[in-house]
């Protein structure tokens, strides 16, 4: 992004080449997110799995039965450490998969989080009161926010939870855009110049992944605890 900026503007062609760098920072950004909640996802199944091995008495949720592996990756020999089998096997699994969708990240992750405290509309009062929290993805600065009484915080959540919908919908679906048709979605193509826009975009990629990943360990330290792990077989779970 930042070397799109220095990129001189005087002709077409000099013009075109700022915006396609400008563009691949987009992608880059977008990318980036949606390897992480793919990784994430795939060390939480397969932490799960370790978890059980080192202690069978654990009885696992009905949901996780439903998980499907690549027999081949269970099956291959794995020489230097027998719980790398579980990590290559979830990591298969999620190979051929996006997760360009808010719900779709809550679809995978949800079942391991407990109740109120689910991806992503129960946290999204949390979320908005961080400074690095920004009127484009809630509909209002987090200074506003904070200095509203409780029950009015809470009147505003319905219409945040919209505004960050729609802003991450534009943000992925923008990717999609430059992926599938070269920014082209109705012939025309779409004018990308402003690297301020480009800079907003990944703060908000990085908002949302910084913000998840904290919530995502969290909650997957209370997913071992509630299924009877002990903190030795927690901490040990990821390796």
């Amino acid at each position: 992004m930042l070397h799109g900026d220095k990129l001189p503007v005087a002709t077409p062609e000099q013009q075109m080449l700022r915006s396609d760098i400008l563009r691949s920072s987009w992608m880059f950004a977008v990318g980036a997110l949606d390897a992480y909640f793919c990784d994430a996802y795939t060390d939480i199944v397969a932490a799960t799995i370790i978890a059980k091995s080192r202690q069978p008495n654990v009885t696992l949720p009905d949901f996780f039965y439903d998980i499907k592996f690549p027999v081949r990756a269970i099956l291959e020999p794995y020489t230097q450490n027998e719980n790398w089998r579980w990590r290559m096997a979830a990591r298969k699994m999620m190979e051929r998969e996006n997760v360009l969708q808010l719900k779709t990240i809550q679809t995978l992750f949800n079942k391991f989080f407990r109740k109120d405290h689910k991806f992503f509309y129960d946290l999204i009062g949390g979320w908005m009161g961080q400074p690095d929290a920004k009127k484009r993805l809630f509909g209002m600065t987090h200074t506003a926010y904070n200095a509203l009484p409780g029950a009015n915080q809470k009147a505003c959540m319905n219409d945040a939870w919209d505004q960050m919908q729609e802003r991450y919908r534009d943000i992925f679906q923008r990717r999609h855009d430059c992926i599938h048709n070269c920014d082209r979605p109705k012939v025309s193509p779409q004018s990308l110049t402003r690297t301020g826009t480009v800079g907003k975009v990944i703060q908000d990629v990085e908002f949302l992944v910084t913000r998840s990943d904290d919530h995502i360990t969290s909650e997957f330290r209370e997913f071992l605890t509630g299924l009877g792990c002990t903190p030795a077989t927690i901490a040990q779970a990821g390796y």
